[in-house]
């Protein structure tokens, strides 16, 4: 005896009604077969098939669900399900990719993609998938890998090979920078260039720059990366800071001489010029800190 399945093979697959959920219902198999119309349409008759899969129902389990709700079903009865499938396209993967990067100005040159029939649904590139450096060239290729979300949460996953570059700003250095030394405005200036959309070590505007402290020296006409930056120091050594003391209610304030360097949050110690006395205190901003005591005898400390 030929088996059915064999025979479905030789004759040709039957018409397979398209499922677009992670069950099949009884409205579904109504669909492919009006005998079971009388069922409830809301009777779960099985799980859908993965993309790309059918999922067959034979006469033998076909009578079994018929007999359930008193359905007379033909010995000829047969029903398929299967998802709506269809295959990506360079737009698609294009418009994805944009909304990946949230520019939709980049250029995104398609090399090679998952070429598989794909469920309908959304398609998304999410930057977690990207492999590639930070370093990165706009000429050189890389792999993105995506997927379709067909079915919250269900995905299906996508890949694709691509370059991409964007018109992005940078910041240039126009006068020499010393390490250890605030930037300021007239070292610097903006430029426009082509690059790769996801550098993230580029200082793109000149807010990210100025009135940082560069961590090396960096010669005139060279790009500042973020990496080159640093908060400046809010006190130096040698400094005189406004301080301020609270103890409770009450409230003190005087002038100190920083022992050390220090940015905002950093706690330092200070030297009361009038007594020589040594004290710590937090930065809070340039030129000025603060002290918490809880007590009469910590407050003559600083004194």
């Amino acid at each position: 005896m030929i088996p059915w399945f064999v025979l479905v093979t030789m004759m040709g697959h039957p018409a397979c009604q398209i499922v677009s959920g992670e069950q099949i219902f009884g409205a579904d198999l109504a669909n492919a077969l009006p005998v079971f119309a009388a069922m409830p349409r809301d009777t779960v008759i099985g799980y859908s098939p993965a993309p790309g899969a059918r999922r067959f129902f034979q006469i033998a389990e076909l009578k079994r669900i018929g007999a359930s709700y008193g359905i007379p079903v033909p010995n000829d009865s047969r029903a398929c399900f299967e998802w709506k499938l269809r295959r990506l396209t360079e737009d698609a993967v294009r418009s994805a990719i944009r909304e990946g990067l949230k520019n939709p100005e980049a250029r995104v040159e398609v090399l090679a993609m998952s070429n598989s029939p794909a469920p309908e649904g959304t398609l998304v590139f999410p930057q977690s998938g990207l492999t590639a450096a930070t370093n990165t060239d706009p000429s050189t290729a890389v792999t993105w890998k995506g997927y379709i979300l067909y079915q919250s949460p269900r995905r299906f996953f996508v890949w694709a090979r691509v370059r991409m570059a964007a018109t992005m700003t940078r910041v240039i250095a126009v006068k020499g920078l010393a390490a250890g030394k605030p930037v300021e405005k007239d070292q610097v200036r903006i430029e426009t260039f082509e690059d790769f959309p996801l550098r993230n070590d580029t200082a793109r505007t000149l807010e990210e720059v100025i009135g940082r402290m560069s961590l090396r020296p960096i010669r005139a006409g060279l790009p500042i990366r973020r990496s080159d930056l640093a908060e400046a120091f809010q006190v130096e050594r040698g400094d005189m800071v406004d301080v301020t003391v609270v103890s409770g209610a009450a409230q003190l304030e005087l002038q100190a001489v920083a022992e050390a360097t220090g940015r905002q949050g950093d706690v330092i110690s200070l030297r009361n010029p009038g007594t020589g006395k040594l004290f710590r205190a937090r930065i809070e901003a340039k030129g000025r800190a603060i002290v918490m005591v809880g007590a009469a005898g910590l407050l003559a400390r600083v004194q």
